[in-house]
């Protein structure tokens, strides 16, 4: 008996392009939703949500080829769309919401 097995190797292919006008906002995410808005001036800002936690996060990119890559690497996720401003807005004004409580308990209006 033999222990070689053969397995199917596949190679990504490039099959087309997209343009894409900044500000662009789409969400991801393998563990959790990921919410993004790529800025016009490069910056891009994420809100990470899992479950009850939020999390806030920018990066400065130095020009436009790190963004293209960028927007490559995320748009390959099986969970890419693309989405309305107001979607972010308001996942990001959650967000806000949650780390401005959580750093300033006293001021959380009483239920």
């Amino acid at each position: 008996m033999t222990n070689v097995i053969e397995v199917n190797t596949y190679h990504p292919v490039v099959n087309g392009t997209t343009q894409i006008t900044l500000p662009f906002f789409y969400t991801c995410g393998s563990f959790g939703d990921i919410y993004c808005c790529m800025s016009a001036d490069m910056v891009l800002t994420t809100v990470l949500s899992y479950s009850t936690n939020k999390q806030i996060e920018t990066r400065k990119y130095d020009d436009s080829m790190q963004v293209q890559s960028r927007l490559e690497i995320d748009m390959r996720d099986k969970r890419y769309r693309a989405i309305d401003e107001a979607v972010f807005m308001h996942v990001f004004s959650e967000a806000h919401r949650e780390v401005f409580y959580a750093v300033n308990p006293e001021l959380k209006p009483k239920p």
